[in-house]
Order: C-alpha cells, then sequence, then structure tokens
C-alpha cells in the first residue's frame, strides 16, 4: 500500500520532467526565429531589383533555412514531436513576418545578432533600401 501512494505522489512529477524536457536553449529559439526572419524579409523581392541584389538575397534565405532546419533538428532532439515543431515554426513565421515588414510586431533580435549566427555570413549587404530586398528598415526591423 505504501508503494502505491508513493507512486501516485511521483507521478506529478514524472510528468512534470517530460513537460520541461521539451525546452530548447535560447540560443536555438534565436537560431529559429532569426532563420525564420532572413527568409520572410528576403523572400518577396519588390519589382526591378538587380540582380546582384537578388543573389544575394538567394544566400540570405539559403543561409535562413539552413538555420530553420538546424534548430528544427535541435527541437526534436529535445523531445518535441513534429506537430509541436510544425506548429512552433507557424506561430513564429506569423510573428516574424510583422517584424519584418513592419505591420506592428516587434523584432526580438538585430539584424547584425542574426548575421552573427549564419554559418557562412554574406560579405555585403544591400545598400539601397530603395531597390533592397529587405524590408526598408532592414538593419532596425529585419532581426531586432
Amino acid at each position: 500500500m505504501n508503494r502505491l501512494i508513493l507512486a501516485l505522489a511521483l507521478a506529478p512529477a514524472l510528468f512534470t520532467s517530460a513537460a520541461l524536457a521539451q525546452t530548447v536553449p535560447d540560443d536555438v529559439s534565436k537560431q529559429l526565429w532569426c532563420g525564420s526572419a532572413f527568409v520572410a524579409a528576403f523572400s518577396n523581392p519588390p519589382p526591378g531589383v538587380p540582380a546582384d541584389q537578388l543573389a544575394l538575397a538567394k544566400v540570405y534565405i539559403d543561409q535562413g533555412n539552413t538555420m530553420i532546419d538546424a534548430a528544427g533538428q535541435k527541437y526534436l532532439d529535445a523531445g518535441f514531436t513534429e506537430e509541436q515543431l510544425s506548429k512552433v515554426k507557424a506561430d513564429l513565421v506569423t510573428e516574424v513576418t510583422a517584424a519584418v515588414s513592419g505591420s506592428g510586431g516587434t523584432a526580438k533580435y538585430t539584424f547584425d545578432d542574426c548575421k552573427s549566427l549564419m554559418p557562412n555570413p554574406p560579405s555585403e549587404v544591400p545598400n539601397d533600401p530603395s531597390a533592397s530586398v529587405a524590408p526598408s528598415d532592414a538593419s532596425s526591423s529585419a532581426a531586432q
């Protein structure tokens, strides 16, 4: 009987441990956020963007996708299911898109913070915001 009481007393602790196992370090959530920000910021260039800036945008999109994939694997390794990860990503896309488009969202990280996480950061940034594929205020809103 005492064993049953002890088992019932410990059961909530076991469930709590399982829930806590589904967390990731801040740097992993930052990597997912930043990768999503790069993809969102550089995916829809306005008409008339020069070819060199389109090529640079592709670098940011590819690096962003690499960051998303790496962070996603870290989420799975931490105990998240595919369904949970898909929900995290979907919620993040909404948040990040609002932040990089300037439509009311608040960016969590700066462009430079995110660029420092890139596996192979490009050496140049589009310098004419009016012709850029990034939002008009890319340095302050793309990944603040």
